[in-house]
């Protein structure tokens, strides 16, 4: 099947705004559309806008088909779902389709009428993630999973970056990906089945679909860089190594005195590649020889995960020396400790020297070598882990209070 691609004409705008379709919310939804792509289809085939082939049955004479833009799914920046009216020869509809978790659909009630309201095609959308039906009862089979869409999964898919946009969105990164899962989750809600939110389509913007296919990029990036400016995220995590990343038990050392070999521990590797694919930006702040941590951290593969390494040796100094975590913060091109994590295992040289400088700081319980019991207040941890696989979501809570704090910050 294939049908040309060709760009509606104004006629055709006019006709698709005529018979545009009434959407049914729920009551609590947050994201409405902005714009509307319009096709008009004179023969069976392929969508231009969606992987869907378009079927005439008897008595069909053309298809309008709605692409309609959402700059968001509760799930991820940016959502487009379809709509396509069946006409006859006199431009009345004589069939509904709709999109829904990336099949297309028929809309019409359980005695085959059509769905419409006061003279208007009628569909309800799916809170949080608009995929359509016919009625209200029509989102009940999916509503438990729609529901766990809306809050624990909120931003799990971040920037959605299909095959059609791909190339003009390939230099987005890790950091952007996780501002926009962080700006969901911080957004995440319980959804409402009630749908007394009724939005015309024909207050938004129609536009022919290839318009709409090169305007999505530039929208694309225009609501990220809104989320950029808005959205708070940790710009540094510093990590010590000696029981932090590496298990001190196990190192060898040579007749010079440097490591030649040591073990990682449990989930410590797993947990830098973690931070990595996330974005996190990564400094070595660790006490000891730089032909140590070469070998050590180099013959696991996490030296190249870090973007600074600042170690003791270098720096002719050992933390809890304000240098060490001063020399790190200019490393990665920071000002002050705003945004910045120190982790590590020591409480009187890893916690006490990042709280006195505002780092925040989180205690790797997890080596028994050394006293958990601090010595004065200076020495108490903001945050506690018990081993590195718990780092990855302690950090992902404190970039969601942050944007909490932000979104509602404490009156003066």
């Amino acid at each position: 099947m294939s049908s040309p691609n060709r760009i509606a004409t104004s006629a055709e705008l006019d006709l698709a705004r005529r018979l545009a379709p009434v959407i049914r919310f729920s009551d609590n939804e947050p994201f409405l559309p902005s714009r509307v792509g319009i096709t008009v289809l004179t023969a069976p085939g392929r969508s231009p806008s969606a992987v869907l082939d378009i079927t005439f049955e008897p008595g069909v004479t053309r298809v309008v088909e709605y692409a309609i833009w959402w700059d968001w799914d509760i799930q991820h920046l940016y959502e487009l779902e379809h709509i396509w009216l069946k006409l006859d020869a006199s431009d009345r509809v004589v069939a509904v389709e709709a999109s829904a978790h990336g099949g297309i659909f028929p809309m019409a009630f359980e005695n085959k009428a059509l769905p419409f309201e006061n003279g208007r095609v009628t569909l309800f959308s799916a809170p949080g993630k608009h995929a359509f039906s016919a009625t209200a009862e029509g989102q009940s089979p999916a509503a438990e999973i729609t529901t766990v869409s809306c809050r624990e999964l909120a931003g799990r898919a971040t920037i959605l970056v299909n095959d059609m946009f791909r190339d003009a969105l390939a230099d987005l990164t890790a950091e952007d990906h996780r501002a926009v899962k962080r700006y969901l989750q911080t957004r995440a809600f319980l959804p409402s089945f009630t749908f007394n939110q009724r939005f015309d389509l024909s207050s938004v913007e129609f536009i022919a679909w290839p318009d709409l296919v090169e305007w999505i990029p530039g929208r694309v990036r225009t609501v990220l860089a809104e989320v950029r400016q808005s959205q708070p995220l940790l710009k540094a995590v510093f990590l010590d190594s000696g029981d932090t990343l590496v298990n001190e038990a196990t190192e060898i050392f040579d007749a010079e005195g440097y490591v030649i070999e040591a073990g990682l521990i449990p989930g410590a590797l797993e947990m830098v590649q973690n931070l990595t694919r996330e974005g996190y930006r990564l400094a070595l702040v660790a006490d000891g020889r730089v032909r140590s941590f070469a070998t050590v951290l180099g013959g696991h593969d996490i030296a190249p995960h870090f973007h600074a390494q600042i170690i003791s040796e270098t720096e002719g100094c050992e933390k809890p020396d304000p240098r060490m975590f001063r020399q790190a913060m200019a490393a990665m091109g920071l000002e002050d400790s705003d945004g910045v994590v120190m982790v590590g295992n020591h409480l009187e040289r890893d916690i006490a020297g990042a709280n006195a400088l505002g780092i925040t700081t989180i205690w790797q319980s997890w080596s028994k070598k050394r006293s958990h019991t601090p010595a004065n207040a200076q020495e108490v941890p903001d945050y506690t882990i018990g081993t590195p696989g718990e780092l990855p979501t302690l950090l992902e809570e404190i970039e969601r209070q942050m944007a909490r704090r932000q979104m509602n910050p404490k009156p003066e």
